[in-house]
């Protein structure tokens, strides 16, 4: 029962979380346009400054936090806050006596009133968001969330959430800016008078937005209580349900190639993958912790491999608070002896494996555990823990090859490599990079 509570804890958190954040994150531009109405535009930037800071706490503190909601709406709304803020401290520049006069229309130039909120606000919003789409799953903020948590794959019920719900928030948060910033220009450019703000001018450049957010404050809301209701009926002990459990994968490799299997079952069956995977999976009772020489046991009893060296890699905590993924690598000599064995399946080369996962062949999870060992192998071989050369050659890539994997003395569940791999001698702005990790982001080292 404990472990169920506390599962359904961590879902609730998880799944309300993204309703709490696109309202805080969405809210907090919002809220800039409409004090626009009540404050001085020379002190506005520096209130907006404030709640950025804030913000940027708030999305800190998440990152760090055990129970773990993915943040990344906040986080753009948290940039598109600062540009925005940072954009109208250059106007207010610009309408001060040091600044050469006579480089406007006065027609659009009004010193009484420098700029319009949301005519900053919208069209920042709608290029920040764009660029996080654009970049997708290359965006360092989310780089750094799978060097934490791991693939959307090994995360379970709620990876799957946050990798879906994050992308629906960010389109819809695409279209509201785009609608705004039009709507808001072409008002601007075709009926506003610069000279004070009317009634209908207050309705376009501030209450349309309000009445925007509410209405998507609204939606977000009836979504996520019919996602939460779903969860209570179907995954949580319904058709779907899973209890408290340890997974443990183990990759099967002989020289440069992997044993994997594609499994037989049904292709209308939605609950089959039938993707290429390891061919040893075991599902047991929850485990804090698993020792090498139960792993090794479990490996030989149900492969029938007796020689097989078995080899800890990392583990997973997926965001269900009470299950964890092991994963192994366990090395054979003959790659003939897998007749004689209880696997069945084929080899593979990595190569191959590239081929059929840009086919969509490929589990996600294989492909994690595949990518995490090249990642950091590379990185263990090229730099330092401080991620400084180890070779004097710059932008030096050693040679890579699966056989000597078993040879190397490289610990892939230390998440300091994945840092390394990304933020290194070779990368741009590396040392301000280690500062910001250091003492800014919260990572420390």
């Amino acid at each position: 029962m404990y472990g169920q509570s506390q599962r359904r804890e961590a879902h609730q958190r998880g799944i309300f979380g993204l309703w709490w954040n696109w309202t805080i994150g969405t809210g907090a531009l919002t809220a800039l346009i409409i004090m626009g109405m009540f404050i001085s535009k020379v002190w506005l930037p520096l209130i907006a400054f404030a709640i950025d800071i804030a913000m940027f706490a708030m999305v800190r503190r998440n990152r760090t936090a055990e129970k773990h909601v993915c943040g990344l709406t906040l986080f753009v709304a948290t940039w598109s806050l600062f540009w925005s803020a940072a954009i109208m401290v250059i106007i207010n520049f610009m309408n001060t006596h040091w600044f050469p006069r006579g480089l406007f229309d006065p027609e659009f130039s009004n010193p009484a009133i420098p700029y319009i909120s949301v005519l900053i606000v919208a069209p920042v919003t709608m290029l920040v968001t764009a660029y996080t789409i654009f970049r997708g799953r290359n965006l360092n903020f989310c780089i750094e969330c799978r060097m934490r948590y791991g693939s959307s794959s090994e995360r379970g019920v709620l990876g799957n959430i946050f990798n879906q719900e994050t992308a629906f928030q960010l389109k819809v948060l695409l279209c509201m800016s785009i609608c705004v910033s039009v709507a808001g220009w072409l008002y601007y450019a075709f009926v506003y008078i610069n000279t004070d703000m009317n009634a209908p001018d207050n309705f376009v450049f501030r209450w349309v937005p309000v009445l925007i957010y509410a209405g998507t404050v609204a939606y977000f809301g009836l979504r996520y209580m019919s996602l939460w209701e779903y969860y209570c009926q179907n995954i949580d002990g319904g058709a779907l349900g899973h209890g408290r459990f340890t997974m443990m994968r183990f990759l099967v490799m002989c020289g440069d190639c992997i044993l994997l299997r594609e499994p037989e079952g049904d292709s209308r069956d939605a609950t089959t993958d039938l993707r290429l995977d390891t061919p040893m999976k075991l599902r047991a009772p929850y485990r804090q912790r698993v020792s090498d020489s139960d792993a090794t046991a479990y490996f030989r009893n149900l492969s029938g491999f007796d020689h097989a060296v078995v080899r800890f890699m990392y583990v997973n905590s997926n965001f269900d608070a009470d299950n964890n993924i092991f994963h192994y690598a366990c090395f054979i000599e003959d790659r003939d002896a897998i007749d004689e064995s209880r696997l069945k399946g084929e080899w593979y080369t990595l190569p191959q494996i590239q081929r059929l996962n840009g086919e969509g062949r490929v589990a996600p999870a294989l492909t994690a555990e595949i990518n995490r060992i090249y990642t950091i192998s590379m990185a263990w071989k090229t730099y330092d823990r401080r991620g400084r050369r180890l070779h004097p050659i710059k932008h030096y890539k050693p040679t890579f090859r699966l056989r000597d994997f078993r040879k190397w003395d490289v610990d892939l569940n230390d998440s300091n490599w994945l840092f390394v791999a990304n933020h290194n001698e070779d990368s741009r702005f590396y040392r301000l990079r280690r500062l910001w990790r250091k003492y800014v982001n919260g990572v420390g080292e």
